[in-house]
């Protein structure tokens, strides 16, 4: 599975939809704060996950069976 962090902002919502063109939808992660904001995404077949940098606990779960990973950094 590929993982993506920050799914939700701008940049990894460009990254998911480069990797939809290339990868089934259900080989990929995206990590968010907020799943709740990336209804978007889990409509497409995304795997949704919740990962938050500043909730350290949050981010082991978030990255399981994830093979490959883009951590993208926010402006926190």
């Amino acid at each position: 599975m590929i993982g993506v962090t920050g799914a939700s902002g701008h940049l990894g919502g460009l990254v998911i939809e480069s990797l939809l063109r290339r990868v089934p939808a259900s080989e990929i992660v995206a990590i968010v704060r907020n799943p709740q904001k990336a209804g978007d995404l889990a409509s497409k077949g995304v795997v949704v996950r919740a990962g938050d940098y500043s909730r350290p606990e949050t981010l082991a779960p978030a990255f399981a069976a994830v093979d490959k990973l883009l951590l993208i950094f926010g402006n926190e």
